[in-house]
């Protein structure tokens, strides 16, 4: 009984136990032999010790960092052919180029997942196992070649005693054996010869058997042949050869000069090896080195041979043009949480057929990976070439996809990059074209954007931008600003809204319309809003005790992503206990959208929602949520918290859902206050809608008094607004309040 294969072993280095760990387990249920090290010293000696068969190794390390133990691994001969990855939470493009250039093989960002690393880990292997059995091959097939040369030397020595031996001998080789005379006519081929060409003796004699050659191998073949024969010297060649049954097969030709007693040359005799199964081992290998697994397209490696090969032509040529286009899947992420990875990858298949059809054969579509694909467009006449081809992208990718057995609507962002001479890299084409898609995301979705320079500025902006942001949340540098809500009949304030600004140290006071997106986007908002909640439930407790007014509210603006946070409720229970602020003094305001969407994924499957009845799935499909919409609500409502739908009006209204939801206001948007006398009727039925909802209504943007006035007669609760009272710091909604202390807080009329 043979014994079953040695595991392979994996060498984990991280100064973190807890890396440590967590790989170490995963890697072990996965039938691992693994090792780990703390510190570089220990890895090498490991490494030496218990020769592992791939090692993952950390960068940022102490006292030796990974890129040092990377090099004096590949320094040493005994562990220099051991794969390395590096797993660091370094994702500068300088620090990925370094670890390769110290020898790694493979760069992972942490925070890592661990199936990610499983899979790099296993791919590596396969890589390192398929190097091993090619180097065996090739180590066989030398071996069988120095063989065979030696037998053809001894052959050749026996052909001067006999040439009838020569043929039996020559006959009985299992190798293609032929051999040619001074002008290089082909004078003899043994039997393997024909047996696997299929070709008579008659036809290969004399140039015959050049015919039998790949034509595309042809040419290679006769200068080598020719090469050798001028020089006298033995050569070697890989070519292709007819078989019996028309296919062509991989040899591997030697050819040997001959010489008579008196040291004449005669001619030459060469013989030709199988080695059809390497080679198409070794071509599989690049192939997967420049192709996307899932989509078999060509993956970032072969786009950025391409893209530099078309820089170098338009820098030869100045009439040749190119352009790049970056596509991107709009709300792809809510395919796969809705229908699984299975049908996203499936997804993506379809998709990459889809675009190859609409690609001519001189341009190269490429996958990045993810959602990301990349159609370079060569030859092409000017950018309104490339503006028409990204037009026909888009409609054609409006139509639904057969995933699954049910029809899927995804839409694409492109951007487009026209070629110039001011680009010196592929690099930086993709670079553009990216930020060029991010602009055409950013104006809506399922539309093309072409690159400006000015675009690259405003990404710069956005990431200085974005790194004061972090900057401000770590120093706390926000103020929460406080606007009066007043109740229209008796104009007293009842409640206030706290409304975050940024006075940033050099550029004054930034606009919430401007870094609010941002914190959504980079998913700072959740530790924004937080604070937001912190500082207004403290502040308005205060308010409350110096004031003696239990009464007064104080109304939290939420944000999608803090909802989805799974200890949302936690940390509002740990707010409200930590201010001393009672449940009832705290509304929570929420938009249309946010309303709508948490809807959708409260429904049960098989159940469509409105907006389901007539658009195609994908269109609608949301993001899980980690608590019931609904469920969420009520629990908010448990804790006598309030919930607003702010911005009413201006989104995607459902009276079925406005009924589920224990809603206690809407709140009429400021585009219908400000043009009131326009939009009267469409306030008047906001307002009776709320009331038969049993909601107050609250109205933003008064401004005059004649829209105070005109909206009281309308039946409108409450209000907000200039006219009603500016968005002030704290220390000035203080003395706003300590001024209107002894009326009650009644705004004094003008």
């Amino acid at each position: 009984m043979n014994a079953s294969p040695p595991h392979p072993n994996v060498l984990i280095v991280d100064d973190i136990p807890e890396n440590l760990r967590l790989l170490s387990a995963t890697l072990s249920q996965q039938g691992y032999e693994v090792q780990c090290a703390i510190s570089g010293v220990l890895a090498l000696t490991g490494a030496q010790a218990n020769r592992p068969d791939i090692i993952l190794l950390d960068i940022k390390m102490p006292q030796m960092d990974g890129f040092e133990v990377c090099r004096r691994l590949k320094a040493d001969p005994t562990t220099q052919n051991i794969p390395v990855i590096f797993l660091s939470a370094l994702d500068d493009a300088f620090d990925k180029v370094r670890a390769f250039q110290a020898g790694g093989v493979d760069y992972i960002t942490k925070p890592f997942q661990v199936e990610e690393v499983v899979a790099r880990v296993e791919h590596h292997l396969a890589l390192q196992r398929a190097r091993a059995e090619i180097l065996s091959l090739n180590a066989e097939l030398e071996q069988r070649v120095e063989a065979r040369t030696q037998a053809l030397t001894q052959l050749n020595a026996d052909l001067q005693a006999s040439e009838a031996r020569f043929r039996i001998v020559a006959n009985a080789a299992p190798v293609l054996i032929w051999m040619s005379d001074i002008e290089g006519l082909c004078q003899f081929v043994n039997q393997s010869w024909l047996a696997f060409t299929g070709r008579t003796l008659e036809q290969a004699l004399g140039h015959g058997w050049a015919q039998a050659i790949h034509p595309a191998d042809r040419v290679l073949c006769q200068q080598t042949y020719r090469r050798a024969f001028e020089q006298r010297q033995p050569f070697t060649l890989e070519y292709r050869l007819q078989t019996a049954s028309q296919d062509y097969r991989w040899l591997l030709g030697t050819g040997m000069p001959l010489f008579d007693l008196e040291g004449e040359f005669t001619g030459f005799i060469g013989a030709g090896a199988d080695i059809h199964d390497r080679k198409q081992t070794e071509e599989q290998l690049l192939h997967n080195a420049l192709h996307d697994s899932l989509t078999d397209l060509p993956n970032r490696a072969l786009l950025m041979e391409r893209l530099d090969l078309a820089l170098n032509r338009v820098c030869r040529y100045a009439n040749r043009h190119f352009a790049v286009l970056f596509l991107d899947l709009d709300r792809f992420k809510l395919i796969n949480d809705s229908l699984g990875h299975g049908v996203g990858d499936q997804l993506l298949i379809e998709i990459a057929t889809r675009l190859e059809t609409m690609t001519r054969p001189v341009d190269l579509l490429a996958r990045l990976g993810g959602d990301e694909f990349v159609l370079l467009l060569e030859d092409i006449e000017g950018v309104q070439e490339a503006v028409h081809i990204a037009t026909r992208i888009l409609d054609r990718m409006r139509l639904p996809f057969a995933i699954a057995g049910r029809d899927v609507v995804i839409t694409t962002s492109i951007g487009i990059v026209p070629s110039s001479p001011a680009y010196r890299e592929g690099a930086e084409l993709l670079r553009d074209a990216d930020t060029a898609m991010y602009q055409a995301k950013n104006q809506g979705k399922a539309r093309y954007e072409i690159f400006n320079p000015g675009m690259h500025q405003a990404a710069l902006k956005q990431l200085q931008l974005e790194s004061s942001l972090r900057q401000a949340l770590k120093q706390q540098l926000f103020v929460l600003y406080y606007q009066p809500i007043v109740d229209l009949k008796t104009q007293t304030i009842t409640g206030l809204e706290a409304l975050v600004r940024w006075p940033h140290p050099t550029q004054g006071l930034i606009s919430p319309d401007e870094f609010i997106p941002l914190a959504e986007e980079t998913g700072l908002i959740v530790t924004l809003g937080l604070w937001i909640l912190q500082e207004a439930c403290r502040q308005t407790r205060q308010w409350q005790q110096q004031f003696n007014a239990p009464d007064l509210t104080i109304s939290v603006n939420l944000s999608a992503k803090q909802i989805k946070e799974p200890n949302f409720l936690d940390q509002v229970d740990q707010v409200l206990a930590s201010t001393a602020l009672a449940g009832h003094s705290l509304t929570f305001e929420i938009t249309e959208s946010m309303l709508i969407e948490d809807a959708d994924s409260a429904i049960a499957p098989g159940r469509a929602s409105p907006k389901e009845l007539d658009q195609p799935l994908g269109a609608v499909m949301v993001e899980a949520r980690p608590l019931d919409a609904i469920a969420l609500m009520d629990q908010l409502r448990a804790r006598h918290i309030d919930l607003d739908i702010d911005d009413f009006g201006t989104g995607y209204s459902s009276l079925s859902y406005l009924r589920r939801f224990p809603i206690h206001a809407l709140k009429i948007d400021r585009s219908f206050t400000q043009d009131l006398a326009t939009n009267a009727d469409i306030v008047q039925a906001i307002i009776t809608l709320g009331h038969a909802l049993k909601t107050t209504v609250i109205a933003e943007g008064i401004e005059t008094q004649a829209q105070m006035t005109q909206l009281n007669q309308l039946g409108c609760d409450y209000g907000q607004g200039y006219y009603l009272g500016r968005p002030l710091p704290a220390e000035a909604t203080e003395r706003l309040l300590a001024s209107l202390h002894c009326q009650q807080w009644q705004l004094l009329s003008e």
